[in-house]
């Protein structure tokens, strides 16, 4: 029995190494068979990035190369149209040098017209006129005379308006202004209060005491006689409202000045000389040295009559009408 059950040990202590041994193999045949398909989907994968890769590059590629021929196409096609512009320009501005100097001509003219109907600007529309005649003059056009004998008939007349100094003008009138300031009312401002020359009280009889009360009152009430009626005195209030009123009188001719309203100009220099003379004291020197001023000053012409300079303009527009007619009835014949 003992031998029996050792025998039965040892049978399946190798029966179990044979298993262990089988199980081993089993394994390192399935670890193998895993890693050799592992490597195969791997190398699957790389073929396949490697052809998406390639496929994509040549997209690309051939992308950018249409890109490139389009837009040489396009660069030739704005070459060829530019250089048919240029050369057109070119030969109208060979043929046609001063229909330039007759459109630059034209365009000063109308500015000149402009600028002084406008603005009144008499020196700044004469030196137009005469940029736009020396324009005439380089295009070198007999028939041409009119437009410029015209252009001198209008700067002869503009040579003829009078000048006139505002500033200088506005500057007087404020320096009168101030004269005015200081000149004195031809009455009497401030109220002077009565009073008595009876120092002491009367003493003595009553008719000594009447007699002397008598003669006080005869010095102390004065009788004129006057063929006019008199007029009030001027109260401080009176004589402020007034000086107000003169300063502002002159302030608008100054207004009226600078807008160029010459009726206004002179009707308000004129109130100003009807207050100086109504309620100023005009025989002394000061105010008679003002008033003449501002007489001399109303005589001014702060807006000038302004000559028509248009024929100039009108002529030359029918030049250039003309020259362009002609041009394409020639053309139409050829």
């Amino acid at each position: 029995m003992i031998i029996l059950a050792v025998a039965l040990t040892f049978i399946a202590w190798q029966g179990w190494q044979r298993l262990e041994s089988q199980q081993q193999r089993i394994n390192e045949l399935a670890q193998q068979a895993e890693g050799s398909a592992t490597q195969q989907a791997v190398s699957d994968l790389e073929a396949r990035f490697d052809s998406g890769e390639a496929e994509r590059d040549e997209a690309l590629q051939s992308n950018l190369d249409e890109l490139r021929d389009e837009f040489a196409s396009y660069r030739s096609d704005v070459d060829d149209t530019l250089g048919q512009v240029l050369d057109q320009l070119s030969q109208e501005q060979e043929t046609d040098d001063r229909d330039w100097l007759h459109a630059e001509a034209a365009y000063l003219l109308r500015l000149a017209n402009q600028r002084l109907q406008l603005e009144g600007d008499v020196e700044g529309s004469a030196a137009l006129l005469r940029t736009a005649d020396a324009r005439l003059v380089d295009a070198d056009n007999p028939a041409l005379t009119t437009v410029r004998g015209e252009i001198a008939s209008e700067l002869a007349a503009l040579d003829a308006v009078p000048r006139v100094d505002r500033t200088g003008l506005y500057l007087a009138l404020n320096a009168q202004q101030e004269r005015i300031s200081g000149l004195r009312l031809s009455q009497e401002i401030e109220e002077r209060a009565v009073t008595s020359g009876i120092e002491q009280p009367p003493t003595g009889t009553f008719q000594r005491q009447l007699a002397r009360f008598g003669q006080e009152l005869k010095d102390l009430v004065v009788i004129r006689h006057h063929d006019e009626a008199l007029e009030a005195l001027v109260t401080p209030e009176q004589e402020s409202y007034l000086r107000q009123s003169l300063r502002l009188v002159l302030e608008q001719s100054q207004l009226a000045l600078l807008n160029e309203e010459q009726e206004l100009y002179e009707t308000s220099i004129d109130k100003a000389l009807e207050l100086l003379n109504g309620y100023y004291d005009t025989s002394r020197e000061e105010a008679q040295s003002v008033i003449s001023r501002l007489q001399e000053l109303q005589q001014a012409q702060v807006k000038p009559e302004l000559p028509d300079i248009s024929a100039s303009q009108q002529e030359l527009a029918r030049f250039i009408e003309n020259r362009y007619a002609s041009r394409d009835q020639s053309g139409g014949d050829s």
